[in-house]
Order: C-alpha cells, then sequence, then structure tokens
C-alpha cells in the first residue's frame, strides 16, 4: 500500500476544530484525510511523545527567529510562508491525487475566510516576535481559545459554559497585566500584535464551524497562500528584495517546514491516540518551552510582571481542559469512513 492509497480515505471525526493546541474539541464533525487521522489503536505510549515533540517544534518559531540576523518581518514571513505552501501542496496531492479540486470546492467559502484569518495571524505573529519578548508573544497568543469562545458566543450563538466565564476572566486579568506593563513603559505594539494573532486563530475556527463537515488541509493551505502574498507586498511596499543571506533563508525556510509543518505533522499522529483534555495539557509545552528556549539560548529573560500574566494565562488554560473533561467528557472518537 503506497501513501497516496493510505491518503485515499477520509475520516470523520467528532469534534470542533482548535484554534490551536491549547483548545479541547468541541463536538461538531469535522473531516480530516486518513494520512492525519485512522481508527485509533489509543496507543498512549506513541501518542505522548508524539504530541509533545509536536510541541516542541512549535515552541522554537521564537528561538530560530531571534537567531536570523538581517532579514526583515517580511522576508521572514515570506520563505517561512512559502516552505510551507510547498510542504502543502506536495501532501494535498499526495492524499488526494486527482480529488484535489473536490477537496478544495467542498471546503468552501469557510474554508477561505478561515484561511484568511489564519494567514493574518502567520503574519501578526511574525510582526510580534519584531516588536516583543517570545514569552509576552507565546502568552497573549496563549489566550486565543477564549477569544474563541467570546466569537463563537456572538456570531454562532454558542453557549458558554459558567467555568468557561471564570477562566476568560482569569486570562483578562493576565492579559491586562502584561499589557499593562508594555503601555506603562510606552511600547505595546508586539503585544498588539500577537493579540491581533490570536484573533486571526480564532477567526480561523469560528468560520470553519459555521459549516458542519470542513477539511483542514485547504484552510491551512489557503493560509499559506495568504500569507505569502501578504509577505509580498510588505517586502515590495518597503523595497526590501527577496534576496537574503543563506543562514537567515534556511533558518526562514525552515521555520515553514519544520516548526510548523513537522510540527503539524506530529500532533496529527500523536492526536488519534489521546484524549482532547490530553491534548490541550500536553501541547503546553510550545508556552512553557518557547520562553525558555529563548531564555538558556539568548538570554532574552521574560520580566516577572509578563510571568505573573502568563501563569494566569495558563492556569486558565488548565482548568478549561481539565472542567471541560470533566463536564462534557469529549474525548476525539474516530466514526465510519467517509468515500
Amino acid at each position: 500500500m503506497t501513501l497516496g492509497d493510505r491518503c485515499q480515505p477520509v475520516y470523520r471525526i467528532r469534534g470542533v476544530i482548535p484554534t490551536s493546541l491549547l483548545e479541547p474539541l468541541g463536538s461538531r464533525t469535522f473531516f480530516i484525510p486518513a494520512f492525519v487521522t485512522a481508527p485509533p489503536p489509543s496507543n498512549r505510549t506513541l501518542g505522548v511523545p508524539l504530541v509533545l515533540a509536536a510541541g516542541v517544534f512549535w515552541s522554537t518559531s521564537g528561538l530560530i527567529y531571534r537567531l536570523i540576523a538581517e532579514a526583515s518581518p517580511w522576508q521572514v514571513l515570506f520563505y517561512r510562508s512559502a516552505a510551507l505552501l510547498a510542504m502543502l501542496a506536495f501532501w494535498l496531492g499526495i492524499c488526494y491525487r486527482t480529488r484535489i479540486v473536490r477537496a478544495f470546492s467542498n471546503a468552501g467559502v469557510p474554508a477561505v475566510v478561515g484561511g484568511l484569518c489564519l494567514g493574518i495571524a502567520f503574519m501578526s505573529y511574525i510582526l510580534a516576535l519584531e516588536h516583543t519578548t517570545v514569552a509576552n508573544a507565546m502568552f497573549i497568543l496563549a489566550a486565543a481559545p477564549f477569544i474563541t469562545a467570546l466569537l463563537g458566543r456572538v456570531l454562532l450563538g454558542e453557549r458558554i459554559a459558567g467555568y468557561t466565564w471564570g477562566c476568560m476572566i482569569t486570562a483578562m486579568i493576565g492579559l491586562a497585566i502584561m499589557a499593562g506593563e508594555e503601555l506603562s513603559w510606552g511600547r505595546g505594539l508586539g503585544e498588539l500584535f500577537a493579540l491581533l494573532a490570536a484573533l486571526g486563530f480564532s477567526g480561523l475556527t469560528v468560520s470553519l464551524r459555521a459549516r458542519h463537515t470542513v477539511d483542514m488541509l485547504p484552510a491551512i493551505f489557503i493560509a499559506s497562500c495568504f500569507a505569502t502574498l501578504f509577505a509580498t507586498i510588505g517586502i515590495l511596499a518597503k523595497a526590501e528584495g527577496f534576496l537574503l543571506l543563506p543562514l537567515d533563508m534556511l533558518y526562514s525556510s525552515g521555520m515553514g517546514l519544520f516548526q510548523i509543518g513537522l510540527g503539524f505533522l506530529l500532533y496529527t499522529a500523536g492526536s488519534r491516540h489521546l484524549a482532547a483534555v490530553e491534548l490541550t495539557l500536553l501541547s503546553l509545552t510550545e508556552i512553557i518551552a518557547g520562553p525558555i528556549l529563548v531564555w538558556i539560548g539568548l538570554g532574552e529573560t521574560p520580566t516577572g510582571v509578563a510571568l505573573v500574566g502568563g501563569a494566569l494565562i495558563l492556569s486558565a488554560i488548565v482548568t478549561m481542559a481539565l472542567m471541560s473533561s470533566l463536564v462534557a467528557g469529549k474525548k476525539l472518537v474516530v466514526e465510519s469512513p467517509v468515500s
């Protein structure tokens, strides 16, 4: 059996597509090709290290960005997005082959809207890293699930549980503490970009929730197209050019291929073996390891105020994950394959 044969079936999954790895799955149906999920043997010994490894790969974004010598944020975004775009085109070709046009057609407008939101998030995150510390950017980005809950309530009429309101208030206090410190120093642009990135990730989730049956891969591919377009416009507007130092180009492209791309594959491979609450908690690796890597590797130390705000956000995420598991018992369930 070839890899292409393995990718042909599409499995129907119960659960809302998460904004990031920090959001528990919900109760709707979406579709993922079989190369990322198959009937789960529930092998936690395999699933735990795969999801942890995915979090570690995602956590390297700040460290890699800090290692780039001369490239501007727009140039980094261009090569990061173009590399991810090439990788996704390869996977889509393998998985769908002659069915690729139908895959995008079935994804429809929600995938385009979600792709636009995610493309904005990709752009905003790179700009956030340029203007604030890695810790601040990641802690603010971690609040995306709570933004998703609010958008879902306003746009889709989704109910917000009482414990979720409590967690959201806690996370907002954490965000206010971090933003207040930056504003008191006459800064805050990086935090604004990080918040925009969180809004973008939330917009992806809400747009895909608008349709009960969606495929994630076309939306992520479309997001890469938008991010590449945004980067091209930024480069041309600033007359920066597309030529980079070889090492800068290697780092920027590596962020697309490995930091995002490989992390996504590891996560989706491990997610079929674990419950939603386990995915949420294990994925905190990204938020915890990211600031630690730049602290140990480059001496970028988060302030005490940032740590307090980040701790409030992380505690809210952990509480929401545990409560959602206790109240609803939501787990990833694979139903019958869909041809």
